[in-house]
């Protein structure tokens, strides 16, 4: 009967956990997009302070998706050089550009970021 308890308490663990990441990210997408609508008019920056490399991730794809960047229109990210990370070292920059190249798209690199200028 012990086990039974623990294992219903682990699951509810988990479905909280699920949750509560859910709604890191949705709260996360929220703060890129007011930056994107207030920082920048043309909508071609998107500035990742303050998320998670996981959710820079997400949302990155999920801009992408919009659908237009290319050579002529690129997509230019701010991650930051890291000043506020371990050791001043960006955490975001190379966990977007690894997945964004494992995604097949065409990647530059700047100081405090990125470009996306298309998929290969």
């Amino acid at each position: 009967r012990g086990g039974e308890v623990a294992f219903y308490f682990a699951e509810r663990a988990r479905e909280f956990q699920e949750v509560a990441r859910r709604e890191a990210l949705d709260a996360a997408r929220a703060m890129v997009n007011a930056k994107r609508c207030v920082l920048v008019l043309t909508g071609d920056t998107v500035d990742l302070h303050g998320v998670t490399a996981a959710e820079a991730v997400v949302i990155v794809d999920e801009i992408l998706e919009e659908g237009g960047w290319g050579a002529s229109k690129p997509l230019k990210i701010i991650t930051g050089r890291g000043a506020h990370s371990a050791n001043q070292t960006s955490v975001l920059k190379p966990a977007v550009r690894r997945a964004l190249e494992g995604a097949g798209w065409v990647v530059g690199a700047w100081d405090a970021g990125l470009s996306v200028r298309g998929r290969r």
